[in-house]
């Protein structure tokens, strides 16, 4: 029986399944055909194997992706100066993504690698209804306004001309994530390209309602 879920595990746990597997696959109790099978098996189905809780599916949301990885920032990381000075991403930036996001960011040496999910809203959705989804609150799930950007930076400068990838290129906007901001607001950070000034428009809304079309990053 399980007793630990993935993030109860040390390091040493993790080397010693890797030996355990390997001294299997050498002495032939584990095939190559089954550790294939379960490399391979789906984020959720894993996970349920290795006794974590999976969410179930929301019925205005459909699950498309399980990967989506945001490597380690390791070296130093001027967010302001990124998004104003920046040759190769065209940025536009509302208001309020300046005055809550962009604006107060610090300069940061070091964010953990991020990994996500993405799901794709299959009719008009609240924040209200996926923050609960999700579990978010003001006390949980909520991202760093340095994570967010990093974020946004990653992924666009993967698509810099708004060419096809994780984040959305059709008109219709993707939920980064959602930060308590200075004014003890919460808010969704969102980016969605426009085709027509060729720019990666970043948006920092209060919580309100989104069309179907639209997605959404959570957290893994």
């Amino acid at each position: 029986m399980r007793t630990k879920t993935l993030e109860q595990n040390t390091a040493q746990d993790f080397a010693g399944l890797q030996i355990n597997v390997l001294q299997k696959l050498r002495t032939g109790n584990m095939t190559y055909e089954q550790f294939d099978w379960f490399a391979n098996i789906s984020y959720e189905n894993r996970e349920k194997l290795m006794g974590k809780s999976v969410k179930t599916e929301h019925p205005k949301m459909k699950f498309t992706d399980s990967n989506i990885i945001i490597g380690e920032l390791v070296a130093g990381y001027n967010p302001q100066q990124y998004f104003t000075e920046n040759k190769k991403v065209n940025y536009w930036r509302s208001d309020n993504f300046n005055q809550y996001v962009l604006n107060p960011a610090k300069i940061v040496n070091n964010i953990p690698e991020m990994n996500f999910s993405k799901y794709k809203f299959t009719e008009t959705i609240y924040d209200k209804e996926i923050m609960e989804h999700f579990q978010i609150s003001e006390s949980k799930g909520l991202m760093t306004r340095e994570e967010i950007l990093w974020t946004i930076a990653s992924l666009t400068t993967k698509q810099p001309k708004g060419e096809s990838g994780i984040l959305l290129n059709n008109g219709y906007a993707t939920i980064i994530g959602y930060m308590l901001c200075d004014d003890s607001v919460v808010r969704a950070v969102s980016v969605l390209w426009g085709s027509g000034g060729a720019k990666w428009f970043c948006y920092c809304y209060g919580l309100g309602v989104w069309l179907a079309g639209s997605e959404v990053l959570s957290r893994n």
